[in-house]
């Protein structure tokens, strides 16, 4: 996996903006839709989050969100709103003390690349997250300022995150970002790759027991079990 890099802030008067960018290459043996298919999933990554503990999808998403313009038309590509719970720590080195358990509002939305993602938080604070499966010698596969990309990987899975708050909340909302997002792309890529181990071994498992089934039957030999008791023993 590349490292996650964190971009440059832009800061003004009253408000601070972070960005984040990770990226994790796709095994050749996977396709991209398949990696597409875990991220139209929305539990894929609800629940490989670091700090997510819980979340609850929600019946209607807010009209103010649907009117952000980072996301691609809504009439066409709809959303779907969750009640997210994560568990952040907002002081270190005192263990429980330091965390606190905090509730938010997360939109998803399904794109022909991928998923992207908004989520508000209290204190104004919005992390926008988008995750596309792209080619791997393009520009985006790279990290920059690293110097190195994912290898020759033929497809790579990137998120690009963007947080904003208040000034004075940046250092605490930054660093949890960051925690949640570090790993993301590598936790979703080994998930596909164990979901398709697992359905390889249960389709082995099967045509075993069909070859075996259809031997048993074809040899017309019958098992012990089978042979009909006769109705009267002659000994002679």
């Amino acid at each position: 996996m590349v490292p996650s890099l964190s971009g440059p802030e832009q800061v003004n008067s009253a408000s601070a903006k972070h960005y984040i960018h990770v990226a994790a290459p796709i095994p050749p043996h996977l396709t991209p839709d398949d990696v597409k298919a875990a991220l139209h999933d929305h539990n894929t990554c609800l629940t490989l989050q670091a700090l997510t503990t819980g979340h609850k999808k929600l019946d209607d998403t807010k009209p103010e969100v649907r009117k952000d313009t980072y996301w691609y038309p809504v009439d066409i590509h709809g959303l779907t709103a969750y009640e997210v719970t994560e568990v952040i720590t907002i002081m270190p080195f005192i263990g429980e003390w330091g965390k606190r358990t905090i509730s938010f509002l997360a939109h998803f939305q399904n794109t022909p690349h991928g998923l992207k993602s908004r989520a508000d938080a209290a204190g104004g604070v919005t992390l926008r997250a988008e995750f596309r499966v792209i080619k791997g010698d393009t520009a985006d596969a790279e990290v920059e300022g690293e110097g190195e990309g994912v290898g020759h990987a033929e497809w790579v899975l990137v998120e690009d995150v963007e947080v904003s708050c208040a000034w004075y909340m940046m250092p605490l909302v930054r660093g949890s970002a960051e925690k949640a997002h570090r790993d993301i792309c590598k936790k979703v890529v080994e998930k596909v790759e164990m979901e398709k181990r697992q359905e390889a071994l249960a389709k082995t498992a099967a045509k075993g027991k069909e070859r075996a089934g259809s031997r048993s039957g074809s040899d017309g030999v019958r098992s012990p079990e089978a042979e009909p008791l006769p109705d009267k023993i002659s000994y002679r």
